[in-house]
């Protein structure tokens, strides 16, 4: 390890003892501290005063935890998108396109571990889903009259729960480049917060950018016309997600009081005219639609239907667990479809032919389609996927971690068709596992605010790494040209192979302090900012409700 990173390590180091030092001081401060440090404290403390175990593991999941975990594992995999590929851009090239591109992380399925473009849509898939449940609950519960209020309610909170918290990062964006250099550029300049001349300019260019952002009447038209917040770029995605929200509240109104097959019909014909006129982020939030309304028409446990015999039940248990992981890793291959030069990527370019008139020819639109089918069947083989295991699952309403939405889980007995049997809560599906661990649980609770927070992390700390490892890294190939050129090919090698390893150790240190730091923003700022940003939704939502 070379002695400018270990001045680098050591200076990090000692930043963030002081930080938790500091955070430490009081119980006032500690509010500061990423809260699974009390929450890791306060288990050991208890541990060691009863030998009884731990109950964390016995707390009874909702029916939709899986999709908060999974959602919270695509937020993660965003950050890991953007703060990787400005350290290594080779990775948007799909595995063996070109002579060079033989890493294994961008081999198929490991690609998914860092695909930020899969990631969104599959954020699309989860919204049209868990916007829609309660709803649709509702109207399987055979309470019509509900229906009304409840799409009311939704819209009504819906522009206040994605945009208030937006309204304070950005904020404090605009704050923060009123400091010199708070931000620092991608390698090649750009993707910062302007800074104006005053800070009545830099106010007013906030709340211009911010209006703009939020404008529910903006022209959306697929991402031919895609803009990002000034302050964060990253937020292009939320006005897709309150578009395709309305959407589906939209259509959730629309066929409220038709049949069944019709409503599932109509919302197909939906999504199909989105798809080949190459809207398919709308298209993925009607998906989600019908997964909600299929988990209720088809439940995931109906191969355990008495109807079947003992052995038939068995035989269908094994084909369910069978035709799952199938469909759940064809849906990796699929959400791996590589960023740049897919077509002429082994094992891609065939189905980069398979595709819609609208997206043939153009490689993103062609990802955007095919990351797009695996993120809808990714949700349908983790829907599906039979229970292994007896952890319980909660009958009690279950509440989104994000906040998004309350959903209420699968309709009971005594309030739905018997045509339409209710799932069995009483193992853990195999492939849900995944995403209902603590670790996931938890991302899927801050998943709003991490989304929210990861570009101005990379750009406030993750930059300070990155600027001084690839000037080092470009003046040693300099020199290893140099040597090369002059026949001192296996020193030229030599000075290669350091520079390479050397570049790896700082990536290695800035990952796991940009992690730390965006982790910790990103817990305070849920607790500090989103939650009350539901409360003050709902505060705001009983003073203009009606009394009847």
């Amino acid at each position: 390890m070379s002695s400018s990173l270990k001045s680098q390590v050591q200076g990090s180091s000692w930043l963030m003892l002081a930080l938790f030092i500091l955070a430490s001081c009081s119980r006032r401060m500690a509010f500061c501290l990423p809260s699974f440090i009390p929450s890791l404290y306060n288990r050991f403390r208890l541990s060691k005063a009863s030998s009884a175990p731990a109950a964390a593991s016995d707390k009874p999941l909702s029916p939709t935890a899986y999709l908060d975990g999974l959602r919270g594992v695509a937020a993660l995999t965003v950050y890991i998108f953007h703060f990787n590929y400005l350290w290594f851009p080779v990775l948007r090239n799909g595995y063996g396109s070109t002579d060079s591109d033989h890493l294994i992380w961008q081999l198929p399925v490991l690609r998914v571990l860092h695909s930020g473009r899969a990631s969104v849509t599959v954020f699309f898939v989860i919204s049209g889903y868990v916007l829609s449940l309660r709803t649709l609950t509702i109207i399987y519960s055979g309470q019509p009259e509900k229906v009304l209020d409840a799409l009311a309610g939704s819209v009504f909170r819906r522009p206040f729960r994605l945009y208030l918290p937006i309204v304070v990062s950005t904020g404090i964006a605009a704050v923060l480049t009123r400091f010199n250099n708070v931000f620092i550029p991608n390698i090649g300049g750009g993707d910062i917060p302007p800074v104006q001349p005053t800070s009545s300019q830099q106010f007013w260019h906030w709340l211009e950018v911010t209006t703009k952002t939020i404008n529910p009447f903006r022209s959306l038209t697929g991402r031919q016309n895609l803009w990002g917040n000034d302050y964060n770029g990253h937020l292009w995605t939320i006005p897709f997600e309150f578009k395709g929200s309305l959407l589906v509240f939209f259509l959730l109104l629309a066929f409220s009081r038709s049949r069944r097959f019709v409503s599932l019909v109509g919302v197909s014909i939906a999504a199909y005219w989105q798809m080949v006129s190459g809207d398919f982020d709308q298209t993925l939030f009607c998906t989600g639609l019908l997964l909600a309304e299929l988990s209720l028409v088809l439940p995931p446990a109906i191969f355990g239907l008495k109807l079947l015999s003992p052995a038939g039940r068995r035989s269908a248990y094994i084909l369910q667990h069978a035709l799952t992981i199938a469909l759940f890793i064809t849906s990796l291959l699929w959400l791996s479809y590589p960023e740049s030069h897919g077509p002429s990527s082994p094992g891609f370019r065939t189905i980069s032919t398979l595709v819609p008139a609208f997206y043939a020819g153009n490689e993103e639109r062609i990802q955007q389609f095919w990351i797009s089918v695996g993120a809808i069947t990714l949700v349908v083989a983790l829907m599906y996927s039979p229970a292994v295991s007896s952890r319980r699952r909660s009958d009690a309403p279950a509440v989104t971690l994000n906040l998004d939405e309350e959903q209420p889980p699968h309709p009971s007995p005594a309030t739905i068709s018997s045509r339409n049997p209710p799932p069995s809560h009483a193992g853990e599906p195999l492939l849900q596992r995944l995403f209902t661990n603590a670790f996931a649980q938890y991302l899927g609770q801050i998943s709003y605010s991490l989304y929210l927070w990861h570009g101005s992390i990379n750009h406030i700390v993750g930059m300070r790494y990155l600027h001084p490892a690839w000037a080092a890294f470009q003046t040693g190939e300099s020199g290893a040209k140099g040597l090369a050129e002059s026949g001192f090919e296996a020193a030229a090698a030599a000075v290669l192979d350091t520079i390479r390893r050397e570049y790896i150790w700082k990536w290695a240190w800035a990952m796991v302090v940009n992690t730390f730091i965006l982790f910790w923003v990103s817990d305070v700022f849920h607790r500090a900012v989103d939650v009350p940003a539901v409360r003050v939704t709902r505060t705001i939502q009983r003073w203009a409700l009606v009394r009847k």
